[in-house]
C-alpha cells in the first residue's frame, strides 16, 4: 500500500524535481503519477480527447513539471493501466477503475496535487544554493 507520506514524497521527487526525465520506470512510481493525474478528473463526467490533453499538458506543468513525457504518451498509459476508459468509437473518455497490485491509502484521495507541488517547489527554491557556505 502506498501510504500518503510515500505518495506526497514520490510526486514531488519524481515529478516535479530535478528534470527533465522521462516517464519513470519503477512501477510504484508510475501509479503515483498516474493517480495524480486521475485525482484532476471529475469521476462524474466524460471527457473529449482534447479536453484530456488540455488537462494533461496542465498537470505536466503544475504537477510534473520534471517529467519530459508527451500528452499522446501520457493518454495512451492512463488507457493502458485502466485509469482512463475510451468508447468505443474513441471520441470520449472516463475516468476508469484500474485492477491493479497498487493500492493507496484512503488519504491520498484528499491530497491537492497542485497545491502540494507547488509549496515543494516554493521550498526548493528558498533554499540556499551553497549551504557549505553557512558554515563559514
Amino acid at each position: 500500500m502506498i501510504t500518503l507520506e510515500e505518495f506526497v514524497e514520490r510526486l514531488c521527487l519524481v515529478g516535479a524535481d530535478r528534470g527533465p526525465r522521462g516517464f519513470p520506470r519503477k512501477r510504484r512510481d508510475r501509479h503515483v503519477l498516474l493517480k495524480s493525474i486521475r485525482m484532476l478528473l471529475d469521476p462524474a463526467r466524460s471527457y473529449r480527447e482534447r479536453e484530456i490533453n488540455a488537462l494533461l499538458e496542465e498537470w505536466k506543468r503544475d504537477v510534473a513539471p520534471a517529467i519530459d513525457t508527451d500528452y499522446v504518451t501520457l493518454r495512451r498509459m492512463l488507457v493502458d493501466y485502466g485509469h482512463l476508459e475510451r468508447t468505443a468509437d474513441g471520441r470520449s473518455y472516463r475516468i476508469g477503475f484500474p485492477a491493479g497490485p497498487v493500492a493507496f491509502a484512503i488519504e491520498v484521495d484528499d491530497v491537492d496535487v497542485r497545491a502540494t507541488v507547488a509549496a515543494y517547489l516554493a521550498q526548493v527554491r528558498a533554499r540556499p544554493k551553497h549551504p557549505a557556505s553557512r558554515l563559514r
